[in-house]
């Protein structure tokens, strides 16, 4: 019962529909340890892009398109995973950039209208 009040109350910033990484460690004592952690970058870049999955031949062809700012968002998120806290914005948003390239998702620096 108490995993449960912990989950639920470290989890409510989430909508229902999201999904989300959770490592759990029980320990002989009956006691236990769990992280939470934001979605994969992948599902913000399809939230982000309005798209069910990436290109079939990145590269080659487009899936979307989405702007910076739309990075610079997803890093800020994924900044406050335990394992991303400490590393700077510009290294994760680089990140978030080659994983966009490899879904065939393009970056640029605006949208045009």
């Amino acid at each position: 019962m108490a995993f449960c009040k912990d989950f639920n109350a470290r989890t409510q910033k989430y909508k229902p529909d999201t999904p989300m990484a959770v490592t759990i460690t029980a320990y002989k004592d009956n006691t236990f340890d769990f992280i939470v952690k934001s979605p994969a970058a992948t599902w913000y870049l399809k939230k982000a892009a309005g798209i069910e999955g990436g290109s079939s031949r990145p590269g080659h062809l487009e899936a979307a398109t989405l702007s910076v700012k739309h990075i610079y968002e997803i890093a800020k998120i994924k900044q406050s995973d335990p394992f991303c806290q400490y590393m700077p914005l510009e290294s994760i948003c680089k990140s978030i950039i080659a994983t966009a390239n490899s879904m065939g998702i393009k970056v640029v620096n605006h949208l045009e209208d």
